[in-house]
């Protein structure tokens, strides 16, 4: 039941809640504002605070933290903890090889999907969706860039296609965003600087090389030398902090900080959001982040679970369902800190065993048991078996595993049929424990398989195989209630999990129906057979609440209404 209270203004008992400190109500937006202006302004209180390390204070757990979010009072869940406008935002700095070589490319004023060369900005000539798009004269949008954009030279139609290709480098231009910031906002400019780059770690890097070909010198070849040239001519300066390291820092910025923004459309952007950044690293976090598209891609943080005083304030830089050794790997490579949480310390990952290996015992004689890293935290330890003395090396661990990623990369990669998933399951259950990430993610696609392709549709599955994708929705549930057991991070995941459990469930309730004799009394396993179809829809509705916002979210919740929609109609009426 919803909460209510007096309006901070004019005292009519209402239900809507001060988004900072979740103390005061009021009657509507109008009044919201006018008690802000008047009063709350100065009195609103955060229930947290910002911790800065120093060599004498002994608040933080861990020394590699240089600031963190700290609860100063209870705080329950999906309490508001903050929002903020991105600084910059702009097409995504990590671009895969695909997309590079796409023809379809964002649209560089609002970045809807457009075709290469068909329309485009009429002053720097950079791809459109159409000629008068409102982003292209945003000042915080195209606006921020087009400026210096136009001192490029782009191909013309009849050039080598190639040569498109290397002019529009859409993985450049938000590294050209931000340097175009100062044009705009010297405090703002001075303020991104200002955020971590880890830019002596990164020189050694070759990530370091990859951005000094591919956006440093690019920009400069193309916009920043014909700009300088121009400033010395003129004897005006447009771009006062311009120079190589200026440009790399800002790459190391956008690298450990930017956020990637899901849009409606499907396609991904990058925002740089100042405060949101400072949240620290869980891999087992108590709050997670939305984007509001149609408010210029507002950041909004949340509660994903009651905060005790106290308590850091965390949020997730890596993928819940990798294990812990891809997770730190990744949060090395691309964050520059190790992470050291409770579930990287835990071998088992809490018991799910997400990464653990089959072990292959003494002479080749299987004893049931599983090998797990001694250290989890160490990057060379050996694996031990939970059952027997066998031991094995991490050189060891690492060729198998690059082995199996590469396997499981092929099949997800291309248009893989039902018996190919089938088989390497089949392979791979033989080296790894049934709850591996790797098996996940192949268990992940075959139960969606599995009544959706030709020849495998819910009718035509063999009762064997139907109870087999039942069993791997529940067994991946289970694994989710352990990593995820608020439902805020997993959440498009398990619903797809939900959507999937709900159909073989009614599937089996109908074979249950089809099968049972006439004049014999109701079932009451069918009874519940459809009840548990029911729940696992209505659990989905839940927990999408919050992906409302994404297009996987809404095409989800599109299918579940229309599932719950199929079930009520076939239901006989009481």
């Amino acid at each position: 039941m919803d909460s209510e209270g007096k309006c901070g203004l004019c005292g009519i008992v209402s239900k809507l809640k001060c988004a900072g400190c979740q103390l005061i109500y009021y009657c509507s937006s109008e009044h919201q504002k006018k008690h802000w202006r008047a009063k709350h302004k100065n009195e609103c209180a955060k229930p947290y605070e910002i911790v800065y390390h120093s060599p004498e204070t002994k608040l933080t757990r861990n020394e590699e933290i240089g600031r963190f979010f700290m609860a100063t009072k209870e705080i329950t869940k999906d309490t508001v903890l903050f929002s903020e406008n991105p600084l910059v935002i702009g097409p995504k700095w990590n671009l895969d090889e695909y997309e590079q070589r796409s023809v379809t490319v964002p649209c560089v004023g609002c970045f809807a999907d457009c075709c290469l060369g068909q329309f485009c900005c009429e002053y720097c000539r950079w791809p459109a969706c159409k000629p008068n798009c409102p982003g292209l004269v945003n000042a915080n949008l195209h606006g921020l860039e087009c400026g210096i954009l136009r001192f490029g030279r782009p191909p013309k139609p009849g050039d080598d296609p190639e040569s498109f290709f290397d002019y529009y480098r859409y993985d450049a231009l938000l590294v050209l965003k931000c340097l175009a910031i100062q044009i705009r906002s010297p405090d703002l400019f001075d303020q991104m600087l200002n955020l971590e780059s880890h830019y002596e770690a990164r020189k050694s890097t070759r990530y370091y090389a990859d951005t000094d070909e591919r956006t440093v010198s690019y920009l400069f070849r193309n916009f920043l030398d014909p700009l300088q040239k121009l400033e010395r001519k003129e004897g005006k300066v447009v771009l006062k902090v311009c120079d190589r390291k200026t440009l790399h820092k800002i790459s190391g910025i956008l690298e450990v900080n930017a956020m990637v923004i899901p849009l409606s459309n499907g396609r991904e952007i990058c925002g740089l959001y100042p405060i949101g950044c400072m949240l620290e690293h869980s891999c087992m976090p108590n709050a997670f982040y939305t984007f509001d598209c149609s408010k210029g891609m507002k950041l909004t943080f949340k509660a994903g679970r009651d905060i005790r005083k106290g308590e850091h304030l965390t949020t997730t830089y890596t993928h819940s369902l990798w294990g812990t050794q891809l997770r730190r790997e990744h949060l090395k490579t691309n964050k520059y800190f190790a992470c050291k949480c409770n579930r990287c310390s835990d071998p088992t990952e809490l018991d799910t065993f997400l990464s653990a290996l089959r072990c292959m015992g003494i002479e080749n004689e299987p004893c049931g048991g599983f090998q797990l890293p001694i250290d989890p935290l160490s990057d060379i330890s050996d694996w031990k078996c939970n059952r027997c003395p066998v031991q094995i090396t991490h050189d060891q661990v690492n060729f198998l595993m690059s082995k199996i990623g590469e396997e499981v990369d092929e099949v997800m990669g291309r248009k893989s049929s039902v018996k190919e998933f089938e088989n390497l399951i089949h392979k791979l259950q033989n080296f790894l424990h049934p709850n591996h990430f790797h098996l996940l993610t192949l268990k992940h696609s075959l139960i969606q398989m599995y009544g959706h392709f030709p020849g495998h549709r819910l009718s035509e599955l063999s009762n064997e195989v139907l109870l087999q994708k039942l069993q791997m929705c529940r067994d991946m549930l289970a694994i989710i209630e352990v990593l995820d057991p608020e439902s805020f991070r997993l959440t498009l995941y398990a619903g797809v999990i939900l959507l999937e459990q709900q159909a073989a469930l009614v599937e089996c309730n109908r074979r249950k129906l089809y099968t049972k004799k006439p004049g014999t009394e109701s079932d009451v396993g069918t009874e519940n057979t459809l009840n548990e179809a029911v729940q696992c829809l209505v659990r989905a509705k839940s927990i999408l609440r919050n992906e409302m916002g994404t297009q996987q979210g809404k095409k989800l919740m599109e299918q579940i209404e229309n599932a719950l929609e199929r079930i009520a109609t076939a239901s006989p009426k009481a």
